[in-house]
C-alpha cells in the first residue's frame, strides 16, 4: 500500500517578508531573523545589540573551559588565546552595553562607533595558531556575523 503527501498552497511555508532594516544587509536572512517583529528602528536596534551580547556572553561562557581542551600548542599559548579571548570579549560586552546607553540617548555616532569595535582578537588569535576548537570558533564565527547586522541595521536609521 502507497501513502501519497500532497501539498497545497496553503500547506506550503510562506515566505517571511524581508525587514526594512535589513534591505541592505549582507547577511539579509540572519538579519530578518534578529530584527523580526520589529516596528521602528530603535526596536530594531535593541534586538540586534541584545543578540550581539547574548552571544558575548556565550564565548565568555565557552572561552572559561577552553583552555584544558586545546591540544598541540603550548601551555602559554593557551593561557595566552583564552586571555586574548577573555579580555576581548570583556571589551565586547562593555561596548555593546556602551552602544545601548548611547541608543537609549538617541546618540547614533557614538552607538554605531562602539559597534564597529568588533573585537575579533580572539579569532585573530584562535586564526593565528590554527587552533581548531570548534565549539569556539562557531560561536566566534557567529558573533562577528551578529556584529554584522547590527551595524547593517544601524545604517538604515531614517
Amino acid at each position: 500500500m502507497a501513502t501519497f503527501l500532497v501539498l497545497t498552497k496553503s500547506s506550503e511555508a510562506q515566505p517571511v517578508p524581508m525587514s526594512q532594516y535589513c534591505r541592505t544587509c549582507t547577511i539579509p536572512n540572519l538579519c530578518n531573523r534578529v530584527v523580526n517583529g520589529a516596528t521602528n528602528w530603535n526596536e530594531a536596534m535593541v534586538k540586534s545589540i541584545d543578540a550581539c551580547t547574548q552571544i558575548a556572553y556565550r564565548i565568555q561562557n565557552v572561552t572559561n573551559g577552553i583552555l584544558p581542551q586545546i591540544t598541540g600548542v603550548e601551555p602559554q599559548t593557551k593561557t595566552s588565546i583564552q586571555d586574548t579571548c577573555k579580555e576581548a570579549m570583556d571589551s565586547a560586552v562593555s561596548d555593546l552595553e556602551e552602544a545601548r546607553k548611547a541608543l537609549n540617548k538617541n546618540d547614533p555616532g557614538t552607538m554605531i562607533s562602539n559597534l564597529a569595535s568588533l573585537h575579533t582578537d580572539c579569532a585573530d588569535a584562535l586564526d593565528q595558531f590554527g587552533i581548531k576548537f570548534l565549539p569556539l570558533n562557531k560561536v566566534v564565527r557567529r558573533y562577528i556575523k551578529f556584529m554584522s547586522v547590527a551595524l547593517s541595521v544601524a545604517q538604515t536609521q531614517q
